[in-house]
């Protein structure tokens, strides 16, 4: 009987370090998974924004988003860079978009600046 109980108790131990690591690593992996949503949304609403602004505007040189970064650790800021300078009318336009499209993912839009997480904030910038 001794052996069996013994077994047992491994068995338990076991399971309760693999269920710690899977603990960890779930915070670790929520909290990029959150990150990686919210940036491709931006993309995609940035991008779709200018591809719209540069059909409609047959005046304008092409635009093109150049790359997105973030600062900050609580409160992130996106920082979305265009290939060419807009007018403020369209910086406006490309960060509507934007929003909506992180707001698509389930995201709580807050004002024309900034959408909310669970985890953060995050204010979108068009450089």
């Amino acid at each position: 009987m001794d052996k069996r109980a013994q077994v047992s108790a491994e068995f338990v131990l076991l399971v309760g370090f693999i269920l710690v690591i899977v603990l960890v690593f779930a915070s670790i992996i929520g909290e990029q998974s959150e990150l990686n949503s919210i940036l491709a949304s931006a993309r995609t609403g940035a991008s779709d924004a200018v591809a719209e602004i540069f059909l409609l505007d047959r005046g304008m040189g092409p635009v093109r988003v150049e790359g997105i970064d973030t600062v900050g650790t609580d409160n992130i800021t996106i920082r979305i860079r265009l290939s060419s300078s807009v007018s403020s009318y369209y910086q406006d336009l490309i960060r509507y978009r934007t929003l909506n499209s992180m707001a698509a993912q389930g995201y709580t839009l807050v004002n024309n600046t900034t959408i909310v997480t669970s985890r953060h904030t995050y204010q979108v910038i068009i450089l």
